[in-house]
């Protein structure tokens, strides 16, 4: 795999060739994967680690559901976070997603027992069926809760514990009222999207209230939200220039690219097809734990966006009915 480091120079001699780096990326920075349900998980982070390493710095895992049905360590649920499955992938946090304190904390010490040093608090899952039951997005409206689960973690554990949040469900500022209970606690950092669970990924994420709230909480703050290229990185990064922390998802799934080309290194675009077949392998292999179905809707999921980046039209995709009918577009295709 060619890389091509674009370093910027400050001796500028008209005699010499050379090329900017026009991205404010610094050593400083650090890019973390999203948590995408069914998309960034444990055959995704690998392949990508693979095709285009050292571009990532940390992944948060999709959630854990923590359920009321109790917590079993040997349960399928851990086996995206399990460390020995992870040997060669990027480094990950487990995120979890939940609203009783007392199982919380069981799947944090489960967590723990495997290496662990630091678990995510999913406080920002738009669905409405997990808002509605006060999850995700929904903690944003539970404060005696959420300072609950924070305290019960942090004094009942011994990880760090780092929370990704919105701005509220139906309201800008439910966050606002989260001010005092997460400025009390040693949070790790927190990962603003600054866009409410009812805009769900839609329209334009609020930059004014992510400065906002980066000014009033007292942690590390990480931006996620709408950064697809190099030039959103950029804007985002001129105009807030105390943020190191970035966060990228959707923009990564469609532009495998991306990461490096915000750090300044630059890949040999023939890998994208090896790239994409591997991950169409993994796919299927997971079959042996998974329905067609539910393997057939992951990759019409994927393939909306890899299409996007490619600028290639996903509708025969999207409308395919069998998992041989998307491997073969897949293959010929992509």
């Amino acid at each position: 795999m060619g890389i091509i480091r674009l370093i910027p120079t400050e001796n500028y001699n008209k005699e010499t060739t050379f090329v900017f780096n026009t991205s404010l990326f610094t050593s400083e920075d650090k890019l973390y994967l999203a948590p995408m349900q069914n998309l960034t998980s444990l055959f995704f982070r690998q392949a990508y680690e693979r095709f285009f390493p050292q571009t990532i710095d940390y992944a948060v895992s999709p959630f854990i559901s923590v359920c009321s049905n109790g917590v079993d360590a040997k349960s399928i649920k851990f086996d995206d976070v399990r460390p020995q499955a992870n040997l060669g992938a990027m480094p990950v946090i487990p995120q979890i997603l939940g609203n009783n304190p007392e199982q919380i904390v069981e799947t944090c010490k489960i967590i723990e027992q495997m290496g662990y040093r630091e678990v995510n608090l999913n406080m920002g899952c738009p669905k409405k069926d997990i808002v509605s039951r006060k999850r995700g997005s929904g903690l944003l409206r539970e404060k005696e809760l959420v300072e609950k689960i924070i305290d019960s973690i942090l004094n009942q554990t011994h990880l760090l514990l780092s929370l990704k949040v919105r701005l509220g469900v139906k309201e800008d500022k439910d966050l606002e009222t989260l001010l005092p209970v997460i400025n009390a606690y040693p949070i790790k950092n927190v990962t603003i999207h600054p866009r409410r669970a009812i805009d769900f990924y839609e329209g334009k994420a609020n930059e004014d209230l992510f400065e906002y709230y980066a000014k009033q909480i007292k942690h590390t703050i990480i931006y996620n939200g709408d950064i697809f290229t190099v030039e959103d990185f950029t804007r985002l990064k001129t105009r807030f220039p105390h943020i190191t922390n970035w966060m990228i998802g959707r923009g990564v799934v469609r532009n495998p690219f991306l990461a490096g080309e915000i750090r300044g290194i630059f890949f040999d675009k023939q890998i994208l097809k090896p790239y994409v077949m591997e991950l169409k392998q993994n796919f299927i292999s997971s079959l042996y734990r998974e329905n067609e179905t539910l393997v057939l809707n992951k990759m019409k999921e994927f393939s909306k966006y890899i299409c996007q980046g490619m600028n290639i039209d996903a509708t025969p995709f999207l409308h395919s009915t069998s998992l041989q009918e998307i491997t073969t577009l897949f293959e010929t295709c992509l």
